[in-house]
Parts: C-alpha cells; structure tokens; sequence
C-alpha cells in the first residue's frame, strides 16, 4: 500500500477547526469541504493523460487531457461530505455509493446499501473521511476488487487515519491511502484518538441534536 499525507499550513489550520469541540457544524461542514478540496486533488494527481494540440492566444503548443474515468464512492453517511468538494475539482466524476455500519459490539461492518457504476479503466476513490479499524475501508476495497477493479486503480482517502486502519490495509500492495493526519490510536471504543469526533454527526449537525418536544424523536 501506498500512503501519501499531505502536508501544508492551510491543511494544517483546517485540520484544527475540525478537531476543536468548539466548532459549530456549519463551519465543521466549511472547513471538511475545504480540506477535502486538498485530499482529493492529490488523489487525482496521478490520472491518466494524453497530449492534446491546443491553440493559445498566442501560439500552438501541447497540453495535457485526462483521458480516464474517475468514480467517487461516498461511504455512507461522512463520505457525503466529500462529493461536493470532488464534483468542484472534477464535474465529470461519477457517483458511487456504500452503506456500512459499524457494529458497536464487534467493530465489524455491516453492510446495507450499494450503487456504484463500474467502468473499466475508471479512477475509483473511496470517500470516507475517517480511517479507524480499517473494517469498513477493508470491506469496500474488497468489494470493488470482488468486481474486477484492479488495486492500482483505488485510492481511498481520508481526513484522519488510525495507525491500526493503515495496517489493515497493507495487504492491499497497489492501493493508494491519502490522508490529512496519522492520528495516535484508537480507544477502547475503536475511536480515533485524538481524531475529531463522529464526522457525520458534525458534518450534519446532529451530534448535539435534543428531542423534539411532541415528536419523541432525536439524532441517530
């Protein structure tokens, strides 16, 4: 396995934001969207070109064309917040998505919902923005190579990552790992430390959500 962590002062100030428990969720949300602007370019770095005769104001030269597919899959739910910033980069990227839970007991996944469009010679990046035991990341992966997608051709990137979920994946030798930050461990919970929470909670709002009175109904 390939691992790239970006580095750079703005991913560093954006990484704070989203770590700090004083963050609202609409500015959690900002910076998630902003720093997923950085991951996934590098993630796109590496697709493939052709060169192409283009005619500038000023002359004829040669340029570059991404000649390749590219397939976001978001994991349900974090992963959501990941397509906006993909689609900005790249519009022409299509539209994938994985439904997993974790069971609290087992730490296992559990999958419950696939769509995903498979093209052949496709650019695949799994959108999850935490890596914790890699049991989730592991069962995508695996289900896309279940399909015949060939590992040089996922990369799965993430905002943090757990040194446990990074070794879990390393049988997996032409995949490619981005990621903002190798965090220090998982609790005894399998919850990134230090980590920034439940993403998907705070990337929606609903980490701090009270009952509705009347309606008897609260955040899931």
């Amino acid at each position: 396995m390939r691992l790239r962590v970006v580095e750079g002062a703005l991913k560093d100030e954006l990484l704070t934001t989203l770590r700090s428990r004083e963050t609202p969720h609409w500015l959690f949300r900002e910076a998630l969207e902003r720093l997923g602007l950085i991951l996934i370019a590098e993630a796109l770095k590496e697709l493939k070109v052709e060169r192409v005769k283009v005619k500038t104001p000023v002359a004829e030269g040669l340029s570059g064309k991404v000649v390749q597919e590219v397939v976001f899959i978001a994991v349900l739910r974090a992963g959501l917040s990941l397509i906006p910033p993909a689609l900005n980069l790249y519009p022409k990227g299509r539209i994938g998505f994985m439904g997993i839970y974790r069971n609290e007991e087992t730490l296992e996944p559990v999958a419950y919902y696939k769509k995903y469009p498979l093209v052949k010679g496709a650019k695949y990046l799994l959108l999850d923005p935490m890596l914790a035991t890699g049991g989730t990341a592991r069962y995508c992966i695996g289900e896309l190579l279940k399909r015949g997608v060939p590992p040089q051709d996922i990369v799965f990137v993430s905002v943090v990552s757990a040194p446990e979920g990074i070794e879990r994946l390393k049988e997996f030798e032409r995949l490619t790992l981005i990621t903002a930050s190798v965090d220090e461990r998982l609790n005894d919970r399998g919850y990134i430390v230090p980590g920034l929470g439940d993403a998907g909670d705070r990337f929606c709002g609903t980490d701090d959500a009270e009952v509705i009175e009347g309606y008897g109904v609260q955040s899931s």
